[in-house]
């Protein structure tokens, strides 16, 4: 494929991405309402299947074609842009935001034991089936102590009857094989792209790939925080991070006996540290100001710097 026609089909890829994953959010969080299940358990798996759908699909694709630097740098890339950007913009949007302390320490503590976990298998650039199989386990870990500590189900909604729970069925379905298939092309063009203008598969997903897959992310913490949802907008973030680096890498990479990486990803892990320790401090007093969003995006100003030079 012609690199630049590439470029094109990567870009479409991540509009196609924006609309399909709205969808499957829409009808993933029905069945939620459906079913009663609690707002955080919902928000932790469906809500973060649908927004994290594209960082899936992608480190899926990558893992079946023999590329992991395109879905591992993607996930990693994504998670540098969450936690920066997505906060930063937040609190833009919003004029500063006013964080839930309980759950905001919660999700970013477990992100941190989350991403410590990645970074030590990461270490010697090769990622076995049973430490994939382990942060799986630790998601499942999460989502347990995110229904003890917050059991309240989201409102039901009434009169769903059969044809609408087989409407809503459909609609998941179209949007899981939608983002399957643009992940799958979006994969073999970014390999395109990057073999045509002689560059790197990691930083191209680290970066780009990166920023286009969480588009759906930051669409929704900007709308959550003008709503005056700041904690939503930001715990978003973090626990979207956490789906990404424990499931989004954990299952494609558990299909495999291992599998070796190389490039950038061990510094991005190592600056994804950085960073969510650095959203920590400026936020220790429950608030997120225009002046501190800033600096997030400055942070990541940084990152992408580092990556380029």
């Amino acid at each position: 494929m012609d690199p630049w026609l590439a470029l094109a089909v990567m870009v479409g890829c991540f509009i196609g991405f924006h609309f399909l994953s709205e969808l499957l959010v829409d009808a993933t969080v029905a069945v939620a309402r459906k079913y009663g299940l609690s707002e955080s358990v919902a928000g932790a798996t469906l809500a973060a299947i649908g927004t994290s759908a594209p960082e899936f699909g992608s480190s899926l694709s990558s893992i079946m074609l023999e590329h992991p630097n395109v879905g591992v740098g993607t996930v990693l890339g994504s998670a540098v842009y969450n936690i920066t950007v997505i906060p930063g913009l937040a609190a833009l949007a919003a004029g500063g935001l006013t964080l839930e302390r309980a759950v905001y320490l919660r999700d970013v503590l477990f992100y941190l034991l989350a991403l410590v976990a990645v970074l030590v298998c990461l270490w010697d650039r090769v990622i076995l089936r049973v430490e994939a199989l382990a942060w799986v386990i630790l998601y499942g870990l999460y989502v347990l102590l995110m229904k003890r500590t917050d059991g309240n189900a989201l409102e039901a909604e009434g009169g769903t009857d059969e044809i609408q729970l087989r409407n809503l069925v459909v609609r998941i379905s179209v949007a899981v094989v939608g983002i399957a298939v643009l992940s799958d092309l979006m994969v073999r063009a970014t390999v395109d792209f990057c073999w045509g203008f002689g560059l790197s598969e990691s930083k191209v997903s680290l970066l780009l790939n990166a920023a286009g897959t969480s588009v759906p992310d930051t669409l929704a913490s900007v709308h959550a925080a003008r709503r005056g949802f700041g904690s939503l907008a930001v715990s978003n973030a973090v626990g979207s991070n956490t789906f990404d680096l424990l499931v989004c890498l954990g299952v494609p990479l558990s299909l495999v006996p291992q599998i070796s990486v190389h490039g950038e990803l061990g510094p991005t892990a190592l600056a994804l540290v950085g960073c969510v320790v650095f959203l920590y401090l400026i936020t220790a007093d429950g608030k997120l100001r225009s002046v501190e969003a800033l600096a997030l995006l400055g942070a990541y100003a940084a990152f992408v710097a580092y990556l380029l030079v």
